[in-house]
């Protein structure tokens, strides 16, 4: 389900059935998991397997976590998406096993074509490889992979690949030093 050319900036990129699917997750989220204690996590994960999430293993949703799309969206075991995170969805994100997305990390697979005069949406996946720590309120940009055993300072901002076993933080995110 991938978006198609806009008509105008102000069409979405969407057919009526995705955005009618979208509507129904988005209530369904609502009303089945965003109130839910942390223990109805299973609940959860059944709820985004309903709705077409890849998930291997037994990961871990917070119950305020939102998912814009969520059969973009790979789990493995013991993936972690803390509180208030935002998976803005609209591309591909994978996230291994033993990865932590820290509270109010935004994973953003959506950005716009800006020689378009329509703003044409563009998604380019992102994908965060094993035991990666990603800090509270860090925003992944299009397209960024996180290599394996990497770790995220709070608030940094991802716009390129970030290699395995490093420590990156800022704005934009730098190396800090190897793990």
């Amino acid at each position: 389900m991938t978006p198609k050319t806009q008509k105008s900036a102000y069409s979405s990129p969407w057919s009526l059935s995705v955005q009618f699917s979208l509507f129904i997750w988005r209530l369904s989220w609502v009303i089945s998991c965003a109130w839910t204690p942390k223990f109805f996590n299973p609940w959860r994960l059944f709820v985004l397997r309903v709705f077409g999430a890849k998930i291997e293993g037994f990961p871990f949703v917070h119950s305020t976590a939102k998912i814009e799309i969520p059969w973009h969206i790979k789990l493995h075991h013991r993936a972690c998406l803390g509180s208030g995170v935002i998976a803005y969805s609209l591309g591909e994100i994978e996230i291994h096993e033993g990865v932590t997305v820290a509270q109010e990390v935004y994973l953003c697979t959506g950005t716009h074509d800006f020689d378009s005069a329509n703003l044409q949406l563009v998604t380019k996946p992102i994908l965060i490889e094993k035991n990666v720590f990603i800090g509270a309120r860090t925003m992944v940009l299009p397209g960024v992979t996180i290599g394996k055993g990497a770790i995220i300072g709070a608030q940094s901002v991802l716009t390129n690949d970030i290699p395995p076993d490093e420590v990156y933080a800022g704005n934009p995110a730098k190396k800090i030093r190897k793990r």
